[in-house]
């Protein structure tokens, strides 16, 4: 039966930009749906990534529009502390313009660019049948492979029948412009109180501009969650001006299975994100790359079946699965604490060791790497061993994650 394409991918973002660019550099004929009118528009990021990142999506500096050097981190009781501040460890960017961009390289690649709204995929013998609409008009096409790098809540998922992820928070963004006290740092709000489950921002973005907001893991709704965090800080948030509100969904465990016959699920929709911070630019351009080498592989080796295109999933979990379930385990080690006992936590923060530990390790991308570091150094033994007396179990959690194995 003749397809109208290799390999289809649905969604435009980043994971799946890359995707396709790296599939139609190495000559399958794909094509890139994107069900906005533009892509990146309506942005649900905070733009925040590390110089790495900038590395893997070889896309210069243009989209950078701010630096942080550190990161000021408080708490609900009030207690604040200072991280970091020598050197550039993240860059906020203009997302619209960084999705823009990397969309604009998978076509000069020669992928088809595609305004659609997915509607549902089934498989049909050895390929698969995509279902789309444009501007209320129905139509069909049929590629051998299909990428899901739809989001959180991936239809390409549902309808082939993968489990997303389980564990998620929902956001609530807020651009604006804000005076903040120094614009290289960013806020970071934490306590179960203020932020179940997750925590509160402020991302300065140069000339007055900020990125803010909140995330909630339970019930609590995240409007809720802002209101509070602006009537407990009011020095920070006084005079705010919102500019435009925005909301998300973020997963924070990975998806059951990336995999099946005819399908790979990147970035979002396979939960590779970040748990700590709720970070996926940096994990789905991995994932793209190591998607894009299975599904070559499997056109190589003339096997699109699960079997075929399982490497995938081995690939991405050796590069950065060990990170991202070590994180995993160290935010559930932070859930179980007490408001009180994460007020001990950040006070040892203020120790000129851990200091020096911390901004010699930092990392937003791997941030077990310090923040293990931090927990087996000499200045934080003592708080362990009083939290271990309290919370065996978190404890338990927090020793998992140094193992080098699941368990």
């Amino acid at each position: 039966m003749q397809l109208h394409c290799d390999v289809a991918v649905v969604g435009a973002g980043p994971a799946g930009s890359r995707t396709a660019r790296n599939l139609a550099r190495a000559g399958l004929s794909v094509r890139l749906l994107e069900e906005h009118r533009r892509v990146g528009v309506p942005s649900h990021c905070s733009g925040l990534i590390s110089p790495r990142t900038l590395r893997e999506a070889e896309i210069g500096e243009d989209a950078i529009i701010h630096r942080i050097t550190g990161a000021f981190v408080h708490t609900a009781r009030g207690s604040e502390v200072a991280l970091g501040g020598d050197k550039t460890r993240a860059v906020a960017i203009d997302r619209v313009r960084w999705d823009e961009t990397l969309a604009e390289q998978a076509q000069v690649a020669g992928a088809d660019l595609v305004r659609a709204r997915l509607t549902g995929v089934e498989r049909e013998n050895s390929h698969v049948r995509l279902h789309t609409q444009t501007d209320g008009r129905d139509s069909a096409f049929t590629a051998r492979v299909v990428v899901g790098a739809d989001g959180a809540h991936s239809r390409v998922a549902r309808s082939l029948g993968l489990t997303g992820p389980a564990e998620k928070v929902y956001c609530l963004g807020i651009e604006g412009r804000l005076k903040t006290p120094r614009e290289e740092f960013v806020h970071v709000f934490v306590g179960h109180d203020l932020a179940p489950g997750w925590f509160g921002w402020i991302i300065p973005t140069g000339d007055g501009g900020v990125r803010a907001g909140i995330g909630s893991g339970n019930a609590v709704k995240p409007i809720a969650c802002y209101r509070r965090l602006t009537e407990l800080f009011p020095r920070l948030f006084d005079g705010i001006e919102s500019c435009r509100l925005y909301g998300g969904t973020i997963p924070l465990d990975f998806a059951p299975r990336s995999f099946a016959d005819n399908v790979l699920l990147v970035g979002d929709a396979a939960g590779q994100v970040k748990p700590f911070s709720g970070g996926g630019i940096y994990t789905g351009l991995v994932a793209a790359r190591q998607a894009s080498a299975a599904v070559l592989r499997a056109f190589e080796n003339d096997d699109c079946t699960a079997a075929g295109l399982a490497p995938y999933e081995r690939a991405w979990k050796r590069e950065i699965g060990r990170e991202l379930l070590r994180s995993l385990r160290i935010r559930h080690f932070g859930l179980a604490l007490s408001e009180g006992e994460v007020e001990r936590v950040v006070g040892a923060l203020r120790s000129e060791g851990l200091q020096q530990l911390a901004s010699r390790h930092g990392d937003i991308d791997y941030p077990s790497r310090v923040l293990l570091r931090l927990a087996r150094s000499l200045p934080a033994l003592g708080l362990l061993a009083w939290i271990t007396l309290r919370r065996p179990a978190a404890t338990w959690t927090l020793l998992r994650a140094n193992l080098p194995f699941a368990l």
